[in-house]
Formats: structure tokens, C-alpha cells, sequence
């Protein structure tokens, strides 16, 4: 990977994004050229053919200004705040009640995810799926016929697609009901603030049955397989032009594998991806698995997934746990240029005990996208919530780890009048 902490070092790094690579001159290299400035070269690369170097204004790396910051800070040399089951609304406190201690981690509310995005700086977003092809398969919920008085669902629940909630019949209240229309709503969002930063959509696809030992008729899932995962590719591809999403394929470019994209080229400079989002499949079980088969490198697909440095599809990684010798663990994988996604908290624990370990230990290790459930203060008392430290209320900074030397936290989503919108 380059070191872009030093910049000295009299190499060059070639950093690689769709059709287009750039190369860029560190001032090592360029003292034996009567100490001129750091020298960009954008070049147009054809697949199976190269053409001539298309002429590029001189961006110089060694000293960070907000016009070359674009230029000179990749994705993942920033941190961000995410949200974790970003569509989550709690059960009626009737259901709460019911469940007892069991339903205290469901106590927590998000926002609409506009607001998040518009209000809160969020940059990360989590949701849960399940397949429901026909429509209606999570209608009725069960608690709705075994206590009176519940709010029913709305109509959404009817129309054929994915649905979007925690646990069927018991956790299902959500703030966009189906997975179309969730997407759209950050779609809208993103084509009127077309300056910012990345946004990671993480999926986790869900088709887990509820134990039902007192017969309550609990809907059972349909599994989703492999059809079921390119039928939720297609739902994406329904919402977001491909301009609009960075792909494992852009990463890649060139190269045989993500992994090796990552070692040698890394991540896309800002100006490449701003204005756009990014998908992670959230699952590390059979979902990986089928979603990798005849795709080991995540050839044509749409969504990143967890994987091990090293591995083929290696680019994303999830690691939740932040606190002890994760935070190392965590530091190391940034170092390596993969992008981390880790939690700031666990449902509800820290916003009812107040403590910041874990939420301080995911800030520090370098994690590019830091989750939580409370971006706003706890409504327990303690005091708790997540924020970028250091930067609140922006929506990035710059991240501790791998930030560049110069990076200023103000410069990351200022409104840039030539931005593009998808």
C-alpha cells in the first residue's frame, strides 16, 4: 500500500478507479527534477488497451488544501457515523412489556433516514431484508392477535419485494417498510447533496424461522438463496443508476482481485466518489457464501462483502467488536487499506450505563464507518451518544489512523457547485 503519511519517500503511487488511473509524484521523486511540485497524471486505460494521457491540471500532494484535497484523500482516509438497524422504530410498549427483559434491546428508535442523513451526518446505514415476493407475507403480524390494541402495519406490507424489519411478528414497526423504498429515500437525498462523502448501505439478508413453542403461528421466511440475492440486486439496480454506486468492479479495475487492487492501488480519491453510495452484504454465513459462488472476487456484483485481508474478495470487513485487542486488531486491517465497519455500542447497554469504552476504542482504531444507535443524546439518563470526535456536527473527519498529513476535517463535505448528480 502507499504510505501517505509520508510523502517523501521518492516513489510514485498509481491509484485506480474505473477507467481512469492516476499517478501520483511524491515529492521525493521530484527532487531530482529542480524540486518541482508534486505532479498528477491522469491517464484513460481501456480495457485490453491503453491510449494516450489525457492532459491534467498539476495538483501537488505535499502541502493539503481544500482544492487538492479531493485529489489527495482517498475513501479510506476518513471516518464516518453510521447507525445501526437504521429503519428501526420500538415495539408499543405493549409488546415490550410482554417480552419482558428479553425485549430491552429493542428499545430504540431511529430516525427517518433522511433526517439521519440530512440532520444527524449519518453516512452509514444498516437493513435488515426478507423475501417476500407475492406481498404480504408480514402483514398481519402475530402480536396483533394476541394483543388488543396494537397499531397494525401499514399498507407497504402488501406490495411484492423485500421488507425491511427486525424480527417478524414481534420487532417489525420501521420507518420505510419495504427495501425500494428505503433506498429511494437516500437515493432523493443523495441527488440534491451530490458533495457527499460515501454512504455505505450495509444488507443483511434474513430468513431465520422463530421458535414458536406456544403456537402463536409466527411466519416462517422464505430462504433467501441465490436467486433471492440477485433478485435483491435487482431491487438496487431498480433505485440507483450504476454511475451511482461504487462496485467491486471499479475497484477492481485492472486487477485479478480486490485484494490485490486494495494492496497495490487502494481505495478511490475522493473526487471519484463523491456523491455516490456503496453496498455490503452484512452476513458472514451460507448468505457470503452464495452470494461469492462463481463470483470469487465479486465479479458483476453490486455488493462488497466481509471477507478476510487476503482473501479474493477481500476490500470490506466487519469487525463489531472494537473494545480490548479488537481496537488493534481493527487499527491493523485500516493500516492494510481495507475499509472497517465496528460498532460504538450494543443495544441499548452503553446508552443506559453511560459508558464510552467501547464507543471511544472504535474512534480510535481507525474504522472508516463507526455505528451506533444513539447519534443523539440517550433517552435512558445516562448521557450517552455516539459522535465523530473532535468533529461534531460534521459528517466525516479525518480519519486518526490513515489520514494523510494536512487533512482538515472542514474540507471533507463542503458544498462543491460542480459536483455532478446522478
Amino acid at each position: 500500500m502507499p504510505n501517505w503519511q509520508s510523502l517523501a519517500d521518492g516513489s510514485s503511487d498509481r491509484i485506480g478507479y474505473g477507467q481512469f488511473t492516476t499517478t501520483i509524484y511524491h515529492p521525493g521523486m521530484m527532487k531530482s527534477m529542480c524540486g518541482a511540485a508534486v505532479l498528477v497524471a491522469m491517464s484513460l486505460i481501456a480495457v485490453g488497451s491503453a491510449v494516450e494521457p489525457m492532459p491534467t491540471p498539476v495538483v501537488d500532494c505535499s502541502t493539503m488544501t481544500v482544492e487538492n484535497l479531493d485529489d489527495c484523500v482517498r475513501l479510506n482516509h476518513i471516518q464516518m457515523l453510521g447507525t445501526h438497524n437504521s429503519y428501526h422504530v420500538a415495539p408499543q410498549s405493549a409488546i415490550l412489556a410482554a417480552l419482558g427483559e428479553r425485549g430491552s434491546s429493542l428499545d430504540y428508535t431511529h430516525k427517518p433516514l433522511v433526517e439521519q442523513l440530512s440532520k444527524l451526518g449519518i453516512r452509514q446505514v444498516e437493513l435488515d431484508v426478507f423475501a417476500d415476493p407475492e406481498g404480504g407475507r408480514f402483514a398481519l403480524p402475530a402480536m396483533l392477535r394476541t394483543i388488543k390494541g396494537l397499531e397494525p402495519p401499514g399498507p407497504e406490507l402488501q406490495t411484492p419485494g423485500f421488507k425491511v424489519l427486525h424480527v417478524q411478528d414481534i420487532d417489525y414497526r420501521t420507518t420505510c417498510a419495504t427495501f425500494v423504498a428505503c433506498l429511494g429515500a437516500i437515493r432523493e437525498w443523495s441527488r440534491v447533496n451530490p458533495w457527499h462523502v460515501p454512504i455505505l448501505i450495509l444488507v443483511e439478508a434474513k430468513d431465520s424461522p422463530i421458535e414458536d413453542p406456544e403456537k402463536l403461528g409466527y411466519v416462517k421466511p422464505l430462504p433467501i438463496d441465490r436467486a433471492a440475492l440477485r433478485a435483491l440486486e435487482t431491487e438496487i439496480r431498480s433505485v440507483f443508476s450504476m454511475e451511482h454506486i461504487i462496485t467491486p468492479d471499479r475497484v477492481r479495475g485492472r486487477h485479478r482481485t480486490l485484494s490485490s487492487a486494495i494492496q497495490s492501488e487502494g481505495w478511490p480519491p475522493l473526487r471519484a466518489v463523491r456523491g455516490k453510495v456503496l453496498f455490503a452484504l452484512d452476513n458472514t454465513d451460507e448468505h457470503r457464501a452464495e452470494y461469492l459462488r462463481g463470483n470469487p472476487s465479486l465479479e458483476d456484483r453490486v455488493m462488497f462483502v466481509s471477507s478476510a485481508p487476503g482473501e479474493p474478495s477481500a476490500a470490506f470487513v466487519k469487525l463489531n467488536e472494537a473494545s480490548g485487542e479488537q481496537e488493534s486488531r481493527i487499527r491493523e486491517v485500516v493500516k492494510n487499506g481495507y475499509l472497517v465497519r465496528t460498532r460504538a455500542d450494543i443495544p441499548t447497554e452503553e446508552a443506559r450505563s453511560g459508558s464510552t469504552v467501547r464507543r471511544d476504542a472504535a474512534f480510535r482504531s481507525g474504522a472508516q464507518y463507526v455505528s451506533t444507535d444513539y447519534p443523539e443524546l440517550s433517552p435512558y439518563g445516562s448521557g450517552y451518544r455516539a459522535r465523530l470526535p473532535d468533529a461534531e456536527p460534521l459528517s466525516a473527519r479525518c480519519n486518526p489512523v490513515t489520514a494523510p498529513v494536512g487533512c482538515r476535517n472542514e474540507w471533507l463535505e463542503m458544498v462543491r457547485s460542480n459536483t455532478a448528480k446522478h
